[in-house]
Order: C-alpha cells, then sequence, then structure tokens
C-alpha cells in the first residue's frame, strides 16, 4: 500500500499532467501535527514531473523541516494557517493553471455552467492579493481569514489556492475549477447562460460517486517520476555549446515559438565564429545539424546552409561583446501585440519584469536579409535585451542560452494570459511594489532551463 507520502509526490506528478502546476506550484497534506509537503524550488530540487516519495519534506505547523533534503517552498506560510484554522482541512494544493489565472486577473464571478464544481461556485471564489508572494505568517493568517470556509481562493497575478479534506479531493477540485473556468471564458461571447442553480448543484453533490472513482482515474494518469536529463558537455567546448543550442530549439518547438524559419546562435569558446540552426524542423534539430559561421557571415562547417537571417545575428555578435546567444522567434501572442500598437501588460508575476519597458519595434514589414534594415534593428536593440520586427518576429539576445530561451516564452505566455483574461474583463496589472522584488523572488533562468530541458 502507498505511503502518504507516495500519494502525494504521484498527486503533484498527475497536477502537473493536467497542466495545474509547473515548475512552480506545491502540495501538502495534514498528518496529526505535521505536515507532508513537496519541495520549493531551487537548483537540485526535483521539479513537480519528477518527483519522488524521498523528496517530500517533513515540516511542523511554523514551517520549520523537520525531515528533508531540500528547503520548503517559500510559501509554505499560506498552507501552515489554513491547517492552523480549518480542522477539516487535510490537504492544500496552490497551483498556477491557466485557466483560472485568468479568472483571477479579472473581477468576474465563475458562473456553474456545468455540473462538476457546481455546488463550488454558488458564491464568488474569494480572492487575496495583488500578486505578492505570501511568505509571512502575518500574510497566511490573512489569507486564511478571506479563504473563510471555502474550497479555493483566488491569488491575482499569482495562481490559486485549493484545499480539501483529501489529495484527491484536491486535485479533482483544482481540476474541475480549471475546466469550468474554461467553459466561461469560451461560453463569455454567447450572451446570458443557464446555469446550475444553487438546489440543483446540492442535489447533483449528493449524487456524486465517491473519491475512488477520481482516485482510480487520476493515478491512471501518472507516468511515474521522470529522469533528470543528461548531463550535457561544458558550455566552454563546442560539443557542449552545440548541444545547448539544438536542445533550446527542442523545447521553443514544443511551446509553439518556432516551427521552421526560426533560429537560435551562439557564440562559440574562444572563436571569431557562432553556430546557428539552419532551417528546417526545429523539434528535431541535432546538435551535429548547426551551421557554423565565422563574423564576416561565411558559412565555414556544417551539412545544412546557415539562413540569411545570420546576417543579423553576425551584426549583433558584433555589436555587443555581452551577448553570447540569441533566439529569434516566430510567437503568437508576442507578434499580434505590436500588430495592434499594444504593449503586453505586466500582470503575473513570470514575465512582468520583460514588458516593463517600452518594445523597441522595427515598424517596417521585412526579412531583415539587407544590411538598411539590419542596420536599423541592431541600433533599435541598442543595449537591450528584446525587440521586434513587426509582421515577422522577435530577437532575445543574452549574455547565455538560459536566459534568452526564458525571456523568449515567458513574454509570450504572459501575452497569452492577457489575452485570455481579455476575453473576460480588464486585466489588473501588478502593482509597483510587487514588480521591484521580483527579480529576487523569482526562479532563475537556470531553473527554469534544467525543468523544460527535462521534460
Amino acid at each position: 500500500m502507498d505511503t502518504l507520502a507516495e500519494e502525494l509526490a504521484r498527486t503533484l506528478r498527475v497536477a502537473h499532467v493536467l497542466g495545474l502546476i509547473n515548475l512552480l506550484g506545491h502540495l501538502s497534506v495534514r498528518i496529526g501535527d505535521r505536515i507532508l509537503v513537496t519541495p520549493g524550488r531551487g537548483l537540485g530540487s526535483p521539479p513537480p514531473n519528477r518527483i519522488t516519495a524521498s523528496d517530500v519534506l517533513t515540516v511542523d505547523f511554523d514551517g520549520r523541516v523537520l525531515e528533508g533534503s531540500y528547503r520548503a517552498p517559500r510559501d509554505l506560510a499560506m498552507h501552515c494557517a489554513i491547517y492552523r484554522t480549518r480542522p477539516d482541512v487535510k490537504a492544500v494544493m496552490h497551483s498556477h493553471q491557466p485557466e483560472m489565472l485568468a479568472f483571477g486577473l479579472v473581477e468576474r464571478e465563475l458562473l456553474p455552467v456545468v455540473h462538476l464544481n457546481a455546488d463550488q461556485v454558488q458564491s464568488p471564489l474569494p480572492r487575496f492579493g495583488q500578486g505578492e508572494l505570501l511568505t509571512t505568517a502575518t500574510q497566511g493568517e490573512a489569507l486564511s481569514r478571506t479563504l473563510g470556509d471555502a474550497g479555493a481562493c483566488q491569488l491575482p497575478g499569482h495562481g490559486i489556492l485549493v484545499v480539501g479534506a483529501g489529495l484527491i479531493e484536491v486535485l479533482t477540485r483544482a481540476h474541475h475549477l480549471e475546466e469550468l473556468a474554461k467553459m466561461n471564458r469560451l461560453a463569455s461571447p454567447l450572451g446570458k447562460l443557464n446555469v446550475v442553480s444553487a438546489a440543483e448543484a446540492a442535489r447533483i453533490a449528493s449524487q456524486r460517486a465517491g473519491m475512488e472513482d477520481f482516485r482510480d482515474y487520476y493515478n491512471s494518469l501518472d507516468p511515474g517520476p521522470k529522469p533528470a536529463p543528461a548531463p550535457m558537455a561544458p558550455l566552454i567546448s563546442i560539443k557542449g555549446v552545440r548541444e545547448r543550442v539544438a536542445l533550446a530549439c527542442h523545447v521553443l518547438h514544443r511551446f509553439g515559438l518556432v516551427n521552421h524559419l526560426e533560429h537560435v546562435s551562439h557564440r562559440l569558446p574562444g572563436q571569431d565564429r557562432f553556430v546557428i540552426s539552419p532551417r528546417g524542423d526545429m523539434g528535431k534539430i541535432q546538435p551535429e545539424d548547426l551551421a557554423t559561421v565565422d563574423l564576416s557571415g561565411n558559412w565555414v562547417e556544417g551539412p545544412l546552409p546557415p539562413p540569411p537571417f545570420r546576417f543579423l545575428h553576425r551584426d549583433i555578435f558584433a555589436a555587443r561583446s555581452d551577448v553570447q546567444a540569441i533566439v529569434h522567434t516566430h510567437e503568437t501572442y508576442g507578434r499580434i501585440y505590436p500588430a495592434a500598437g499594444l504593449s503586453i501588460p505586466p500582470v503575473h508575476r513570470i514575465g512582468a519584469n520583460l514588458v516593463e519597458h517600452t518594445l523597441p519595434v522595427y515598424d517596417v514589414p521585412d526579412l531583415i536579409f539587407d544590411e538598411e534594415p539590419r542596420r536599423a534593428v541592431v541600433a533599435l536593440l541598442g543595449q537591450g535585451n528584446i525587440v521586434h520586427e513587426r509582421a515577422h518576429g522577435t530577437d532575445f539576445v543574452a549574455t547565455n542560452i538560459e536566459e534568452a530561451l526564458a525571456a523568449a516564452i515567458h513574454r509570450e505566455r504572459l501575452a497569452e494570459l492577457h489575452h485570455r483574461a481579455l476575453q473576460l474583463g480588464r486585466p489588473r496589472p501588478l502593482p509597483a511594489y510587487v514588480l521591484e522584488r521580483l527579480p529576487e523572488e523569482l526562479p532563475s533562468a537556470g531553473e527554469w532551463w534544467d525543468y523544460w530541458t527535462g521534460l
């Protein structure tokens, strides 16, 4: 029979499969006067898809780690406060599920348009905070008072907190709320909806099967803990650079930012050369497929010709000695905002710092092959890290491939979240005091790299 730690680890893995959490998010369960909780993030700490029972921490109600090798989640205070004030709660999940995130950004009621969880949304879900990280006992107690006897609480600009009588109940509730939020968003243009009444919801809840059916279903989704990615050659080697560029192509393809006409490049150590991905399926690029180009733009090595876009990469490398890596994307949401003359507001913690400053835009549709547009794009980039070519794509430059990759993915996800929330109302940006704290609170690009490359 499974131990509680094994059940906790499996539940978190399934929440990851369902898209309720990514690198961020954690889960806990009460056991007597102690709490079992999944580890906080950090280099070396297992992400949700790799977690096992041996990784689970035991903490007390003050958040002190009693057993375990990793540090606890920084916002464990939320869990501790709820367990102290809600004896009915046996499990707590903090998730970052996209549909509920969108609802958290607007003042809009989640309507019971389908039977699943209709009893949970007869009253508006409570809301707490403005995107800040809740790390203190005082914040945790205030959140618990706001939660009251509800089953979930929105954390606008941050995530959602879901509570329940056990791990499967929490997972089921979080999943059903996400499905309900999606139904609400899709139905929002259709006008007035015929919803499930309180009496109907109560009757349905009384008819619902026990949690065993849900447990069997969700357990069947568990892929088991995924192994950590194989170590790569050191970045100071040509092999190490090639491996990282190819892997970055795969990650960008997985998240829909590239197809076959986009490019990733990286300087080669100790040489006036760089490697760049050729045209082709970015999800299948291998290290040996990359073309080597010198700083005159000449193709000097590789089985496939480099793209004409290499000359812009060459110009950026020549102008910016600090730049080691460049990612060029043809993203979806990140291109439609400049096309509409709009900026992406900082509505969520992840990616908010990328959109604090005005995006430099080369406002002439062009492939950027010729010298004049290349010079203009490099001038617009200046000493910044992002430049956009309208009706074309976006270039992200950084001192390492991890930072360029993280910037590309986070900016696109932020734009997608804001666009989703716009279908529901007027999303609120994060306040200045939250934005100021983000650089020291968020995962590093290296942590995201470890998570994404392990997918």
